[in-house]
This record gives structure tokens, C-alpha cells and sequence, in this order.
């Protein structure tokens, strides 16, 4: 994605999720995620960074940093929905949505 975007789609227990990409540039991303039980947020910025967001039934989590020169797509994992949204060096995002 080269721009904010807005996705919409269904989490843990098909609970309606939001997923506002706020910031998109050179090795920069900026995301929110909202649902009925949690909120979280996640920014990364630089070479290889980005977060992981990781949404369950009773709420959510995430962690920001290094991905790695591969910039792998994270597992599914049970009851889970897993967002990873990593920089790009062209001013894009790459942004995986996991449903588990």
C-alpha cells in the first residue's frame, strides 16, 4: 500500500474489527486497529522495522522492532487474528492480515 487506507473485516469470534493505516512513507508505517473489547496501536519507522498486532477475544497486544531481512508473513495462530505491517523502502507498507 503506497496511502492511509481504512480495512474492515471480522476478528476473534467475528467481532467487526477496524484497521486504520494512518501514516505511509519511505521505511515509515503507522496503523490503529479498534474492536468492541481493545484498541491498539503500532509505528514503526526505518530499515526493516515494523509491529505485530496480534487480536484475540478478550483483547489484544503488540510488539515493534527489527522483522528481519526476509520480512516473513507471521503463523496463524488458534482464536487469533495477526496483523503485521512492515516499512518499505519506496514509501509503501506491506501489510498481512492472518486469520487463525
Amino acid at each position: 500500500m503506497t496511502e492511509p487506507v481504512t480495512i474492515r473485516f471480522k476478528g476473534p469470534t467475528g467481532v467487526a474489527v477496524t484497521l486504520d493505516v494512518t501514516e505511509v512513507g519511505p521505511n515509515e508505517v503507522a496503523y490503529a486497529v479498534k474492536s468492541p473489547k481493545s484498541q491498539s496501536k503500532g509505528s514503526a519507522r526505518g530499515p526493516g522495522q515494523g509491529c505485530i498486532t496480534v487480536l484475540r477475544a478478550n483483547g489484544s497486544g503488540n510488539s515493534c522492532g527489527g522483522v528481519g531481512n526476509d520480512r516473513a508473513r507471521p503463523s496463524p495462530r488458534a482464536d487469533a487474528v495477526v496483523i503485521q505491517a512492515v516499512t518499505g523502502e519506496d514509501g509503501t507498507a506491506i501489510l498481512d492480515i492472518i486469520s487463525g
